[in-house]
């Protein structure tokens, strides 16, 4: 019997041990802390919520996805301090070591920032997450030395990332700045045969010739500078955090709608459409896009009644703009309502100009015995084909779309002037000269214009 009592007496020892080393564990571990409930879309909140559950009992990992979910709606404070929290549980995790000195990063506190990436280059570890891309921490500390004013400090940073197009361009753009053209040039000319069409860096090779007096090939870059698009990234925050955005709360909702929209079944789409729309506040900026979405998915639908009624909706919430004025005018021709229709497109037009809505007043002008207005809109439609052409380097196809709309309206100074800007790139400077004249007799005040036949007369002249 004493044998059995001291057994029992072992056992309940052993048993309050392992309960007190249970609560002592619990005690010690931090919990997570999450954001305000107010004006947070719900679902976001319940997602923060479990996600919360997860890290308070998980490992790194689960700190970590806390924490992307934080930074993917822009609460960096938050994700900072869960990234923080999974750097102490495993101080080899590179994807955690990578996101927390980016949350420094964006919370301005640049050498603390350029720290924490800088023990990126001692960690052995790979994570298939652009934060933990060589390339783009290295540009990161470059930038971060940047808003410093640092420019040193940048320029050592940028030389070690040699090959990536952004770190290129702002060392390029660092040299020329400070006098060193002769040295820049080689970085630019570099990236333009890897990218002729980069506006970056056609603007900067521009900048170079200019500040070494090579002003002809200044004006070729600068003309280039017309044709060229962004093409090169400088900013990678948005698409970092993008996919971290679209996995939870309504954004989530979003996402899986957008999936549905590959499926040519409108009255399916226009049923999800009704029931995300359920799920948000008002206040939401989702809340907007999805009522957008309606109006063009009840477009195709051929429901102009609730077009008209989503268009309400949208400008009791403050929007309106060429987007929705388009819809609305397109409810009311669906409805065979001309006259509600062509003064929205026309003012439409005034905010943004498109090919397709000049074509429907050129139509509308044309039944209505109108030649005049019908030749106007056909010309701006004409024209904007042109001037499409003209920024793709299709300078034949733009020429001959110019003349067609002078044709049809002669009187307007827009067209007068890509004219001439064909002709003087084609290198016929005697046309091109007597289309900016033409231009400026129409429009005195076109400073382009006055601008490039300046240049054209210094150039002509002995």
């Amino acid at each position: 019997m004493i044998l059995f009592v001291r057994l029992l007496m072992v056992l309940l020892a052993v048993e309050l041990g392992y309960c007190g080393y249970l609560i002592a564990d619990r005690m010690a571990r931090p919990l997570p802390v999450l954001p305000a409930a107010e004006n947070i879309d719900s679902r976001l909140m319940l997602d923060f919520q479990e996600l919360a559950r997860q890290a308070e009992s998980g490992s790194s990992k689960e700190w970590v996805r806390l924490g992307q979910a934080f930074l993917g709606q822009g609460f960096y404070s938050y994700a900072e301090n869960c990234f923080q929290q999974a750097r102490q549980m495993d101080p080899h995790d590179v994807l955690a070591q990578a996101s927390y000195a980016f949350c420094l990063d964006r919370t301005g506190r640049m050498q603390a920032s350029t720290r924490e990436y800088e023990k990126l280059e001692t960690l052995s570890g790979t994570a298939d997450e652009p934060f933990t891309s060589r390339r783009h921490y290295l540009y990161a500390m470059g930038r971060n030395y940047l808003r410093e004013e640092n420019a040193e400090k940048a320029e050592e940073i940028f030389r070690l990332n040699k090959g990536f197009q952004p770190a290129d361009y702002q060392l390029a753009k660092l040299l020329v700045r400070s006098g060193r053209v002769e040295e820049a040039l080689p970085y630019i000319e570099r990236n333009l045969a890897a990218t002729p069409n980069s506006l970056i860096f056609n603007q900067l090779q521009a900048q170079a010739f200019e500040s070494l007096g090579r002003l002809a090939e200044a004006k070729q870059a600068r003309d280039k500078v017309e044709h060229a698009l962004a093409l090169v990234e400088l900013h990678f925050n948005t698409a970092l955090l993008r996919p971290y955005s679209k996995r939870h709360g309504i954004q989530k909702e979003v996402e899986a709608f957008n999936q549905l929209l590959g499926r040519n079944d409108m009255d399916h789409v226009a049923q999800k459409l009704d029931e995300l729309l359920k799920l948000l506040n008002a206040r939401l900026p989702q809340y907007q896009a999805t009522l957008i979405s309606m109006l063009e998915v009840e477009y195709q639908r051929k429901n102009p009644q609730l077009i008209l009624q989503l268009i309400q909706k949208l400008k009791a919430n403050g929007v309106v703009n060429a987007e929705t004025m388009q819809f609305e005018a397109g409810a009311y021709m669906l409805a065979g309502d001309m006259e509600q229709a062509v003064p929205l497109l026309e003012k439409m037009l005034e905010m943004t100009p498109t090919i397709e809505v000049h074509q429907t007043l050129a139509e509308y002008y044309g039944y209505q015995n109108n030649p005049e207005k019908r030749d106007y809109h056909q010309a701006k439609k004409t024209l904007l084909l042109a001037m499409i052409n003209f920024r793709n380097n299709r300078l034949k196809s733009a020429g001959e779309a110019v003349e067609r709309s002078l044709e049809l309206n002669p009187q307007d100074p827009q067209a007068w002037f890509y004219k001439a800007e064909i002709k003087r790139l084609l290198g016929d400077e005697a046309a091109a000269i007597a289309a900016y004249q033409k231009c400026l007799k129409l429009n005195p005040n076109h400073g382009r214009a006055i601008r490039e036949l300046e240049l054209l007369n210094k150039s002509s002249s002995p």
